[in-house]
């Protein structure tokens, strides 16, 4: 009995040695790297319950122009944006190129090896605090140690209304250090 005990726990520690070691940071430089995002939408957001009573207040004429605001942004155009991440060592073990801190995302890694990463965030502050649930999906590739390519897809559910987003990033490294409020 006793050896069959310690059979298993060597197993088990083996086990996890060998999933750990299998896990390696991407390998790309840390500091300042310049992210160029672009970003498509479809569908209709949830709208949280206190902005759909205020749109149900709403003249038609109100409410018109505010649901052509919304399917105009949300409707499959493009767009693009260009910022500044400081990576750091600890970024390369989660999620380093994520642009909005605040989202405060569930990040897990699924996968990671040198040149590839596979990410899925869960339970985003922003969908969590207006009743809607979230999942996000991130693929990145370091094409060189400098550079970087990414695709995320993500969906938000709420409210009977869901918006599915596609995004690719491109990444380029800049310098070794950040200016000072670079996140």
């Amino acid at each position: 009995m006793r050896t069959s005990i310690l059979f298993a726990a060597v197993l088990l520690w083996a086990t996890v040695l060998l999933a750990d070691s299998a896990f390696q940071p991407l390998n790309v430089k840390t500091g300042l790297w310049q992210v160029t995002e672009s970003s498509t939408a479809s569908g209709v957001p949830p709208i949280p319950p206190d902005m759909q009573a205020k749109m149900d207040q709403m003249t038609p004429e109100q409410r018109a122009r505010i649901e052509a605001m919304i399917k105009s942004r949300f409707g499959g155009t493009p767009q693009t944006t260009t910022y500044q991440k400081c990576v750091t060592t600890e970024d390369l073990n989660n999620n380093a190129f994520v642009n909005k801190p605040d989202e405060k995302c569930t990040w897990t890694v699924l996968s990671s090896t040198g040149s590839d990463m596979e990410v899925q965030g869960t339970e985003c502050a922003a969908g969590r605090n207006q009743g809607m649930e979230t999942d996000v999906h991130i693929k990145i590739h370091a094409v060189d140690s400098e550079n970087v390519k990414a695709s995320v897809q993500g969906t938000a559910t709420g409210n009977g209304h869901t918006l599915n987003i596609n995004h690719t990033l491109t990444g380029k490294w800049i310098s070794a250090s950040c200016p000072a409020g670079t996140n």
